[in-house]
């Protein structure tokens, strides 16, 4: 895929460890069922470019807005790339539904 240079330079290790957290992440947010291979790789492509930019960091500890010299970049939204959401749709709600079963 385009914009994979970071990915080619890392060891096989670290490629499949790469590759695994991503596949978890979607696992969490999203039914196994719709994941496909072309969704993980864009979603390991987007946390290799955060890793690489230092951003995702930061929003794994849950920062919403960093500033420094005056620069400022705000955080919204999860850690799911925007091409995964758009192809998914929104991640799923994991708060549990009472529902009932006849």
């Amino acid at each position: 895929m385009y914009g994979n240079d970071l990915y080619k330079e890392m060891e096989v290790s670290e490629q499949d460890k790469l590759i695994f957290n991503a596949s978890e992440l979607l696992k969490d947010n999203y039914d196994e069922s719709k994941l496909s291979v072309r969704v993980v790789a864009l979603q390991s492509l987007y946390m290799l470019e955060g890793e690489d930019e230092e951003y995702s960091k930061l929003k794994r500890h849950g920062v919403k807005s960093y500033s420094v010299k005056g620069v400022s970049v705000t955080f919204e939204g999860t850690n799911i790339s925007p091409e995964v959401v758009s192809i998914l749709g929104n991640p799923k709600n994991n708060k549990a539904t009472v529902g009932r079963l006849i």
